[in-house]
């Protein structure tokens, strides 16, 4: 296999989004509680539902379903 050729075909806007939205959904109520402090216990769904929709987003994007990005 050469490694050079599969990562050069792999899209940059695809793995960040990919990785942000995994780690979003991954920590969502960490980040909550550290940005809204103890208001924000009825916002960890949607911020994990973002999360989801921006990893869905780069894996789209990694499987060119949207071509050129």
């Amino acid at each position: 296999m050469n490694w050079d050729q599969i990562f050069s075909r792999l899209s940059v806007t695809g793995v960040t989004a990919l990785l942000c939205g995994a780690l979003v959904c991954l920590y969502a109520t960490k980040l909550v509680r550290f940005i809204f402090r103890e208001r924000g216990e009825r916002l960890v769904l949607p911020v994990r539902l973002a999360g989801l929709a921006l990893a869905v987003f780069g894996v789209i994007v990694l499987l060119d379903f949207i071509p050129g990005l």
